[in-house]
């Protein structure tokens, strides 16, 4: 049975389940798919439990057992269970073992995927670790893949072990040679069903999610103030190192080296494949110019368009679209800055948001979690979070576009302050909130967040990136003529695209009507 797609706590009218964006069917598809994965992870409980017990080192009169799913948290990619350890003499701690889901990460239809990304998350823990001190982070205790390798932190390991590291970690330093981690290849690891990571459980003595008080809190002025100077602190010690590539770090599994060698791995390139866009991007494939990066992230978008059945509403709305994915590429030099297009380039956060941000009841930033989507990025794509006075991305206009500059003008503040008083100094000479600040007045923030955006850049385009060229009301209508050049033969792929909606909303309203009768 396919589970209810609810939104607040409640079933969407099929009329409002049209108008949204996304592919509610797919949805439905993976809630049902989600189920079974935490059924058969429940079974599988205790792999778990001796998994968890080899990572920690646990003694054999240590208490460990798997909490019940009915205390487990499922987020958009990844599952977490909560593993209880009961060490003799201590009180309760617990763990989290986090488990990626095959089915939201294309694994099916790109194999390799979920590794990929646990390698990605794997190797932003070790960067942190190593360069960026100032922020607090869980401590990953090891990981795993679907291949059957096993990593375990030394710290786990035996003496020999950990003083060997050293000297490794030392030598490869001392010759500039890739970073070293300090996670060790674990051939005696039991083996279990899933890909997981067993991380530190950040618990409510240490601080809560920020999306636990937002909404009560977001009007109290001295709580935001202290919220942007931590959210500063941990974009500009992110941003701190230059990086000679566009792209994510990886963990090799072959010598536990960490590099740059992985493709700029974002949550919505991986939902834009997971929906049926072919792959743009390869794993390995990493960028050393910032138009090579734009063009291939403009037809990743494309591609996201051409293949989601849900993706237009009728013909009118079809070559509207198509239009504007033209007009994307076509003003994209003019938000491209000259000097910075080689490199060199920051690590950013794409997933940056109030349950990835851990604080304690004065809104001092004291955590965050979800690693898994930092990826090194051009400059100009280093903006203030859409989500800082509660609207979505293309909601900020008129008033809300008002409220959103103050708040911006406040962030950039805080990042200044930050900027002066950190003593971790840059390694570079790239003036970043000076090009934020160009990037907002030049407009060039809205054209990287259509580069970013899943569905939002349908009316960011036209609220903020059409005005910088034309006052014309009608400037998207008149050109309606040029979505011809997007793709050859365009009259049969808006034929296809509106044949595709008629398809999707029959059988969207079949399944509400399934539902109804359960």
């Amino acid at each position: 049975m396919l589970s209810e797609p609810r939104y607040g706590g409640k079933l969407p009218t099929l009329e409002s389940a049209f108008e949204h964006e996304g592919n509610l069917l797919l949805r439905l598809q993976q809630q049902h798919i989600a189920q079974g994965l935490r059924h058969v992870l429940w079974g599988d409980r205790a792999s778990i439990v001796s998994l968890v017990r080899h990572h920690l080192g646990l003694a054999t009169d240590d208490a460990c057992v798997v909490l019940p799913p009915s205390s487990w948290i499922q987020g958009a990619f990844n599952i977490c269970i909560f593993v209880e350890v009961i060490k003799q003499g201590a009180s309760a701690k617990r763990y989290i073992f986090r488990c990626p889901m095959p089915h939201k990460l294309s694994e099916e239809q790109h194999p390799g995927t979920v590794d990929e990304k646990v390698c990605c998350e794997a190797a932003s823990y070790v960067w942190i670790q190593e360069h960026c001190t100032d922020i607090r982070i869980p401590r990953l205790y090891g990981f795993g893949l679907t291949n059957g390798c096993h990593f375990t932190h030394v710290d786990k390991m035996s003496l020999r072990h950990r003083v060997y590291r050293s000297l490794c970690r030392w030598i490869h330093r001392f010759f500039g040679l890739p970073l070293l981690s300090n996670y060790v290849h674990n051939t005696s690891a039991p083996a279990v069903m899933t890909a997981y990571s067993i991380l530190e459980y950040i618990g409510p003595e240490t601080g809560q999610m920020l999306s636990d008080s937002w909404a009560e809190c977001r009007n109290d002025v001295a709580r935001r103030g202290r919220l942007y100077r931590g959210m500063a602190r941990i974009m500009l010690s992110l941003a701190r190192i230059p990086q000679r590539s566009i792209g994510a770090y990886r963990f090799n599994t072959s010598d536990s080296t960490v590099t740059l060698t992985n493709r700029p791995l974002t949550c919505s390139a991986i939902i834009m494949e997971n929906s049926g866009a072919p792959r743009t991007i390869q794993p390995r494939q990493t960028y050393q110019s910032v138009e090579s990066f734009t063009s291939d992230m403009l037809t990743l978008h494309d591609n996201y368009l051409l293949h989601q059945p849900h993706a237009v509403q009728d013909e009118d709305d079809a070559y509207e679209r198509f239009t504007i994915r033209l007009l994307l590429r076509a003003v994209s030099h003019h938000f491209i800055l000259p000097r910075w297009r080689d490199g060199p380039y920051v690590l950013q956060l794409t997933d940056f948001h109030q349950s990835n941000i851990f604080v304690d009841s004065e809104w001092n930033v004291v955590g965050m979690i979800d690693l898994e989507w930092i990826c090194s990025l051009p400059i100009e794509m280093l903006s203030v979070p859409y989500w800082l006075t509660g609207c979505s991305i293309d909601g900020i206009i008129d008033k809300e576009y008002e409220d959103f500059d103050e708040a911006r003008q406040d962030f950039l503040a805080a990042m200044d302050e930050e900027a002066e008083t950190t003593s971790l100094k840059p390694k570079h000479d790239i003036p970043i909130t000076h090009f934020m600040r160009e990037m907002w007045l030049s407009k060039g923030v809205w054209f990287w967040a259509c580069v970013r955006s899943l569905n939002g850049w349908l009316f960011v385009f036209e609220d903020h990136i059409v005005p910088k060229f034309s006052n014309d009301k009608k400037f998207i209508t008149r050109l309606k003529g040029v979505a011809a050049l997007w793709q050859e033969d365009v009259e049969s792929v808006v034929k296809a695209k509106v044949e595709d909606e008629e398809t999707y909303k029959r059988e969207l309203r079949t399944c509400y009507e399934g539902i109804a009768q359960e």
